[in-house]
């Protein structure tokens, strides 16, 4: 059975090497590039069979596209940040060339901030599917991908170098921020007020520190379970403010009218 390895990119030139070198056991390796301005597609093109220039806003809309390319019997999905080892790699060719299930789930083996976590929220991400077996991808935020038959799980794991730095934490929640809000306002959420944010804020420090927990896993852990909290807040916030913003614009046009009226007079 043939794999083709897809792996999706946009500015990732520190981490994507390393990824691609893992991937030399499947027949082809399709890099999937949503606009990178630094020196990700040239790093890419030592090692991938084609390079894919997607289009679109979504992980699902770039996945697909990277999948019309591919020509293999199973798909395989990486992220840059992402690496497949050894014994990985060797479960995956055994599980395609005698399969049970039409796709899989793999386990991942997070690292934040330079630190393991134990207590991670999804530890398994589905990743290996058969060709035949999927449709698409479905999703803006947390896209999954639509299969027709059962789904197994491999036992090895996968390695997940998630944020390495704080920076690069506040700039994917504000990107993906808007969009999350956006979802819940043409879901029709219902209007954000104060004690709403109070409630999310605690439900998910609880969630993430005390029935996860992440804080066994000494600062790094803590420090995720905050910054997930913020981030969960700062999706609502978003939403808040684009509930409002009608009122928000003529609020301002009428201070605007009302210090040219002042002005006016002073002349």
């Amino acid at each position: 059975m043939k794999l083709s390895a897809i792996v999706i990119t946009k500015n990732e030139q520190d981490v994507i090497e390393t990824a691609l070198k893992t991937l030399a056991f499947a027949d082809e390796i399709i890099v999937a590039d949503s606009g990178s301005t630094d020196n990700t597609v040239k790093i890419a093109k030592k090692y991938a069979t084609k390079i894919v220039k997607t289009t679109g806003n979504s992980f699902s809309q770039w996945r697909n596209q990277a999948l019309k390319a591919a020509k293999g019997d199973w798909i395989l999905y990486l992220d840059a940040d992402e690496r497949i080892p050894p014994k990985l790699a060797r479960e995956i060719i055994a599980t395609i060339n005698e399969p049970i299930h039409d796709a899989y789930t793999i386990p991942r083996y997070e690292v934040l901030l330079g630190k393991h976590l134990n207590h991670w929220s999804d530890p398994r991400v589905l990743r290996l599917i058969k060709r035949s077996s999927m449709s698409k991808w479905k999703g803006i935020l947390h896209e999954q991908p639509e299969i027709k038959g059962t789904i197994g799980k491999l036992k090895e794991q996968m390695i997940h170098l998630t944020h390495r730095d704080l920076t690069s934490m506040i700039a994917k929640t504000s990107k993906w921020s808007i969009k999350e809000a956006s979802m819940l306002k043409k879901a029709g959420h219902p209007k954000m007020v104060g004690w709403r944010f109070f409630r999310i804020l605690f439900t998910e420090l609880f969630q993430r520190l005390i029935k996860q927990g992440l804080w066994k896993d000494g600062t790094e852990g803590v420090l995720e379970a905050i910054f997930q909290s913020f981030s969960r807040f700062f999706s609502y916030a978003r939403l808040w403010e684009m509930q409002r913003e009608p009122s928000l614009i003529k609020t301002y046009k009428h201070i605007d009218k009302k210090i040219l009226e002042e002005w006016a007079k002073e002349d």
